[in-house]
C-alpha cells in the first residue's frame, strides 16, 4: 500500500485493515505522538497524520488497523476507551475489542 492510498482510505473513515509488513513501510511517515502498552495486544501507537492524529493497533502479530481519530480529545477518549477495554479483559471478564468498529462520534 502506498502512503497516497493509505491517507486516502483512513479519510475516507472507518478502519483501515493492513498487514504488519505494510505498516512497517508506512510508519516512518507517520510521526508516533504517543505509546500505549496494552499488555495483551501490543502497542497502540497514536500517529501524525497531518493536522489529525490516528490510532494504528495490532489485533494479531501480523496484522494492523488504523482509524483516524481528529485531534488530541478524540485521541485521549479512545486511547481512554481501548485501555479500559484491556484491562476488562485481563481480568478475564469476557470483553473483547472489536477493533473494526466504526468509533467515529464516539468520545
Amino acid at each position: 500500500m502506498t502512503i497516497e492510498e493509505f491517507q486516502r482510505r483512513l479519510a475516507s473513515g472507518g478502519t483501515v485493515p493492513l498487514s504488519a509488513h505494510e505498516w512497517e513501510d508506512l510508519a516512518d511517515h507517520f510521526p508516533v505522538e504517543e505509546r500505549h502498552h496494552t499488555q495483551l495486544a501490543g502497542e497502540l501507537l497514536i500517529v501524525r497524520l497531518g493536522g489529525d492524529l490516528a490510532a494504528v493497533e495490532s489485533p494479531s502479530r501480523d496484522a494492523r488497523v488504523a482509524r483516524i481519530l481528529g485531534g488530541p480529545e478524540e485521541a485521549r477518549a479512545f486511547v481512554a476507551k481501548r485501555m479500559e477495554e484491556y484491562e476488562r479483559m485481563w481480568d478475564g471478564c469476557g470483553v473483547s475489542v472489536d477493533y473494526y468498529e466504526d468509533t467515529k462520534g464516539e468520545g
